[in-house]
């Protein structure tokens, strides 16, 4: 008996698509079931030495009303995308948000530290073991941009992009950002940056569909805390990222 039940455990493990007549990916839920999902994170520590940034041109370039002392804008993009269904966007070496001063001339913030990285990894596998998903993403910023007086720490170049991206045929993935207006979370004479940033992601097969969000915040001074909720609850009820029209899929 031991034995019968050891040759049948061993049948069982192996993967259907070994036999004759087995049932294909199209038609094999366990295939298409995740059985395991890891995700693993790690900080890669910023130079602590200053470094000379361009700061980026105001899109659209508009003309700006007086601000009021300490007001900070964002200077760049307000959202993106970071993964389209089947590829990692290639168009983000430029898509970042800022946290800089409201007033027109901050071209002369200096003293940037950076950039600070959170790498994020994720891979999932199905019930064959086979890993389905595999995904790095990194979370970057500079931080510590000051006034000519040494007033100020803001942020520039907060980025969110796709490291690396594979995907097994049948399943879908998408991912994308939004950026919070930000904040001064110091004193009008010396401001200290705020921004807060939404992960919105979905993960589908043709029997079923992930949702959920992460939530990051960085500050002029270097912090970065990941506060994204632990209530799954809240994450089935987001409406899932819109697929892009027109996307080309390749399928590894």
């Amino acid at each position: 008996m031991n034995r019968l039940k050891t040759t049948l455990s061993a049948i069982l493990l192996l993967s259907p698509l070994s036999f004759a007549g087995a049932q294909t990916p199209e038609t094999d839920p366990a295939y298409f079931t995740i059985s395991d999902t890891v995700v693993n994170v790690r900080e890669v520590e910023a130079s602590e030495e200053p470094v000379n940034l361009v700061m980026p041109e105001r899109q659209p370039a508009t003309k700006v009303a007086p601000a009021a002392a300490g007001a900070i804008i964002n200077g760049g993009a307000a959202a993106w995308n970071i993964v389209n269904g089947g590829q990692a966007s290639s168009n983000l070496s430029h898509t970042y948000a800022s946290a800089i001063p409201g007033w027109g001339n901050w071209h002369n913030i200096t003293g940037w530290r950076g950039p600070k990285k959170v790498v994020y990894e994720l891979k999932s596998k199905n019930l064959y073991g086979i890993t389905v998903l595999d995904l790095e993403y990194e979370v970057s910023f500079f931080y510590g941009g000051h006034d000519q007086d040494g007033k100020g720490k803001y942020i520039t170049n907060f980025t969110a992009k796709a490291t690396r991206f594979e995907i097994k045929w049948g399943f879908k993935y998408y991912m994308d950002i939004r950026i919070s207006d930000p904040m001064n979370v110091g004193t009008p004479e010396d401001p200290l940056a705020y921004m807060q940033a939404d992960v919105n992601w979905s993960f589908s097969s043709p029997i079923k569909t992930q949702r959920g969000f992460q939530t990051y915040s960085v500050r002029g001074d270097g912090m970065f805390r990941d506060i994204s909720p632990d209530a799954d609850k809240m994450a089935e009820d987001l409406v899932p990222p819109a697929p892009p029209e027109n996307v080309k899929v390749e399928w590894n």
